[in-house]
């Protein structure tokens, strides 16, 4: 058993990064392991009742010494062996408490591309969730883990199927995106792309402060009757599997969990080069980032041979099938706590 104490900066939110913690600890907690985790009080009921939640008012300055004095209390009232800070705000944190933290080793997860790399200096281990990410930091040795998601189960696409979604059957193929309507997701550039390949229509699922953007462009460019703006979707991983591809088209991304999810449900699939997907998926299915003719490029290639695209990234589908899961998530982690700690933790 490994006594861990994860500390989560994120106020509120519960997107990519925020899951990845959540799911990680949860089941940490599973498997038998001492697993506590100080966040805002706003996180509180995402945990498992396994974990043991600290509430820390995580609105305050990552350097102000009452609020640091305060996150040390509470990180030694739960006498963890480790100590792991997901983050910016998070390791940089920790990392200011480094001298104060006397015998708890350190590890810190960076799930985006990072300018400065100094929140994460002087730390035991360093996860990343990506290549790209590693990359980034400057020399810093990492440990690449991968995002993780529990594979749909099954049912998922014929759950979602069963609310007629629009276009399926009309002659051309239905394609799919899934995101946060803002900026970093590049939403506007697929849909200017868009304007520019005719022969398909598209699932634009999620909603966000750009709708109003997203909609003018809809109108300017004469998509309305092509794109169905489908806003937030609970089923959203099941209308993945209904469509003939995914389209990733993020400035940024830190997974994108998305994608995996796609793969898991071996919907064929072109991104941008953000996070994990040129690990996944083929030079060919890999656009650049910023950049409408990329995005028009790799929807022609979609377009060409959606039979032979989804042929070519088999081992993509049994890679995410493999790798892509929270056990397999879960046990890479334990592995880098059991190096540092020099120790053997309980695994499933």
């Amino acid at each position: 058993m490994i006594r861990v104490c994860h500390v989560l900066a994120s106020i509120g939110e519960k997107g990519g990064l925020e899951k990845n913690v959540i799911e990680l600890a949860n089941r940490q907690a599973a498997l038998g392991h001492a697993v506590s985790a100080v966040a805002d009080e706003s996180m509180r009921g995402h945990f498992a009742p396994q974990v043991n939640f600290i509430a820390h008012p995580m609105g305050g300055g990552r350097l102000n010494p009452f609020n640091l004095l305060a996150l040390r209390g509470k990180i030694l009232s739960t006498t963890p062996q480790i100590v792991h800070a997901h983050a910016n705000k998070a390791g940089a944190m920790v990392r200011s408490l480094r001298r104060f933290l006397p015998g708890i080793k350190r590890v810190a997860t960076v799930q985006n591309i990072k300018r400065s790399s100094r929140p994460f200096r002087d730390y035991d281990a360093v996860i990343t969730a990506s290549a790209q990410v590693r990359d980034s930091l400057g020399g810093i040795p990492a440990t690449v883990i991968w995002n993780s998601i529990a594979p749909p189960p099954p049912g998922t696409r014929e759950a979602a199927l069963a609310t007629n979604p629009p276009f399926l059957g009309g002659g051309e193929p239905v394609f799919c995106t899934v995101g946060r309507l803002v900026p970093a997701k590049g939403m506007d550039l697929l849909l200017e792309a868009m304007a520019q390949v005719p022969g398909f229509k598209l699932w634009m699922i999620g909603e966000g402060l750009q709708r109003p953007l997203l909609e003018e462009l809809l109108g300017r460019h004469q998509l309305r009757e092509r794109v169905w703006m489908a806003g937030h979707r609970d089923d959203a991983v099941g209308l993945m599997g209904c469509a003939e591809l995914f389209i990733v088209a993020s400035r940024n991304e830190g997974g994108p969990y998305t994608l995996a999810e796609a793969l898991h449900m071996r919907v064929p699939s072109i991104a941008t080069r953000v996070g994990f997907s040129a690990e996944f998926l083929p030079a060919e299915a890999i656009m650049e980032t910023h950049s409408v003719p990329e995005l028009v490029r790799g929807l022609k290639l979609a377009l060409a041979d959606l039979p032979g695209l989804k042929h070519r990234l088999e081992a993509s589908f049994e890679l995410v099938a493999r790798e892509v899961t929270l056990e397999a998530m879960t046990n890479k982690v334990l592995g880098v706590y059991e190096k540092v700690l020099g120790t053997q933790a309980g695994r499933s």
